[in-house]
C-alpha cells in the first residue's frame, strides 16, 4: 500500500506542469475576451499548487507508514479536490484534476483504516518510540510499561514467562515441549 503514495506523488506533480500550462492559458483567453468574472483559471492553479505541495508530500513519505503521514495526505488532497470542485467555472478540465485529488485523498484514506487495522492487540504490546530504539512492553497484571526485555516487571514483580523458540523453524515452543512441534527439532 505504501506504493501508491510513490505513484500518486509522481503523477500529482507532472499534473502540477499540464495544469499550469493550461490555466495559463485560459487566463490569457479570459483577459483577451476581458471575461473578468471567470476565475476558474485562478482555481486552477490553486489546484495545480495543491497537488504540487500533496505530490511533494507523499513522494517523501512513500517508505513510511504512520497515521499522521495518511491524515496529512488526507487534508492535503482532500483540500485541493474542494478548490477545484467548488470553482469550476469554465475550466472543464478542472474536473479530471479535481477528481484525481479526490481518488488520492480516498487512497490516503484507506491506507490509513489498513494501517489502523494492522495494530493487533497482543498480550504483551510491544512498540519502539521514535527517538529511541528502546523497545517496550506492557505488564499483563499491573499494566506498566517496561523494558522489553526485563524478565520481571519492575512495578509489580510479575514474571514474565521465558518465550523458547526452535533454532530450524523459529516456531515458539512451549514450556513442556522437548521437541518443536512443527519440524521436530529438539529443545536446546
Amino acid at each position: 500500500m505504501k506504493i501508491w503514495r510513490l505513484v500518486s506523488g509522481i503523477l500529482s506533480m507532472i499534473s502540477f506542469l499540464i495544469i499550469t500550462f493550461q490555466s495559463c492559458a485560459v487566463g490569457f483567453v479570459n483577459a483577451i475576451e476581458e471575461n473578468a468574472k471567470d476565475t476558474s483559471d485562478v482555481a486552477g492553479l490553486l489546484v495545480a499548487f495543491g497537488l504540487l505541495i500533496s505530490g511533494i508530500v507523499a513522494t517523501s513519505l512513500w517508505k513510511k507508514n504512520g497515521k499522521s503521514d495518511d491524515i496529512s495526505l488526507i487534508v492535503l488532497y482532500g483540500l485541493t479536490a474542494l478548490i477545484g470542485f467548488f470553482n469550476l467555472g469554465t475550466f472543464s478540465d478542472l474536473v479530471v484534476w479535481s477528481s484525481w485529488a479526490l481518488i488520492c485523498a480516498v487512497m490516503a484514506a484507506i491506507a490509513l483504516y489498513l494501517h489502523s487495522q494492522e495494530v493487533g492487540d497482543n498480550d504483551y504490546v510491544s512498540s519502539s518510540t521514535p527517538s529511541s530504539n528502546v523497545s517496550m512492553k506492557e505488564c499483563p497484571n499491573c499494566h506498566a510499561v517496561i523494558d522489553a526485555g526485563s524478565a520481571f516487571c519492575s512495578s509489580c514483580g510479575f514474571r514474565f514467562p521465558v518465550q523458547t523458540f526452535c533454532r530450524i523453524c523459529g516456531k515458539q515452543l512451549k514450556e513442556n515441549e522437548a521437541f518443536c512441534t512443527n519440524c521436530g527439532t529438539k529443545r536446546e
